[in-house]
């Protein structure tokens, strides 16, 4: 199997240094074993941010830091195998009102013990255990003692696609010792060992097994067993909300209008929704927005302006678009803009 060799750069005290990792068939290899000890913790911040989001580090214990990421891509998804000593890692308002990011994360133990923060929620996870979050809220992540995590990046609408109530199943721990639990860990962990071998639609298939189970194990954790929707209604959904993202633009979309899109009444539509905790114009109005913060955030839109930004995705009042773009995410528009620009 063939290596490659390229690198990273930090400063240390005016003097640029250069250390190197291994790529192996697309697959990075990080780690802090090549670094001086003294500078092992910021030059693993850096490893940490490049593979997954802004994150601040702390080493609460007086202990030699040493971490290695393991990195592949697969299609949608991409994987990471971390291995480290003890720390945490926060990831807070300031950190993601300057990112780009827009999508959730799921990791799943595998030595060791590590405890995940979100949204007012703990999940302790064991061995085998795993839990969702989302990178666009603030998290954080703690660990007492060396572990080793399998982390995937996951894109937001493969998330958003099949659980509707995703904002209430982050930091809910997943046992992966029984279970729905116990079949979405096993099919996680051996998908993750085979993507060097697995052709493109092999992969594919598996990934999306991954994913429907992942999701299934989540809804049974919650206890919304009784709410699991049958494959009709899968499809159904799916193609649904497929429609609507085509058409935000649209300020005149209606409830009405996506019913008769897609071939049913809108009291079944109401209820598949309400089934999850939103009605239809909510979820309008919310992908709406995350598209809006997506177009602000991206520096290439920078010359369009906000209220363009904002007719753009199907709003017809600006004033009533900056009210409700602060209260989804506690910052105005101009403010993330801002924000964004002046880094």
């Amino acid at each position: 199997m063939s290596l490659s060799v390229t690198g990273t750069i930090f400063h240390d005290k005016g003097k640029v240094c250069f250390h190197s990792f291994a790529m192996e068939q697309g697959r990075q290899i990080l780690s802090t074993s090549s670094v001086p000890r003294s500078h092992r913790l910021p030059y693993w911040r850096d490893l940490v941010c490049d593979t997954f989001v802004d994150l601040a580090c702390d080493v609460s214990q007086k202990t030699d830091f040493h971490g290695e990421i393991e990195h592949w891509c697969g299609r949608e998804l991409a994987y990471s195998k971390v291995r480290s000593t003890a720390h945490n890692v926060m990831r807070d308002k300031r950190r993601i009102s300057r990112s780009v990011d827009d999508h959730f994360l799921l990791s799943l133990q595998v030595r060791g013990n590590g405890s995940l923060l979100q949204d007012g929620r703990s999940a302790i996870l064991k061995p085998g255990d795993f839990a969702l979050y989302d990178v666009t809220r603030p998290y954080n992540l703690m660990f007492d003692n060396e572990f080793e995590q399998l982390v995937m990046q996951i894109p937001r609408e493969e998330i958003t696609a099949r659980l509707f109530n995703a904002d209430d199943l982050t930091a809910v721990g997943v046992c992966g010792s029984q279970g729905a639990g116990r079949l979405a860990s096993t099919l996680i962990a051996q998908t993750a060992s085979q993507l060097a071998i697995l052709d493109e639609e092999s992969l594919s298939q598996a990934q999306t097994c991954v994913l429907d189970l992942m999701a299934n194990a989540l809804a049974s954790s919650r206890g919304d067993r009784s709410e699991t929707k049958s494959e009709s209604q899968e499809l159904t959904i799916k193609r649904i909300l497929r429609y609507i993202d085509d058409a935000l633009s649209d300020p005149s979309l209606t409830c009405e209008q996506v019913a008769t899109a897609n071939g049913i009444s809108e009291r079944y539509l109401r209820k598949l929704f309400q089934a999850k905790g939103h009605s239809v114009s909510e979820w309008i109005w919310m992908r709406r927005l995350e598209g809006a913060k997506g177009d602000l955030q991206n520096s290439r839109l920078k010359h369009r302006s906000i209220t363009s930004i904002a007719y753009d995705w199907g709003f017809k009042d600006a004033a009533h678009f900056s009210r409700a773009f602060k209260n989804r995410f506690e910052q105005t528009p101009r403010e993330m803009r801002t924000g964004l620009i002046a880094h």
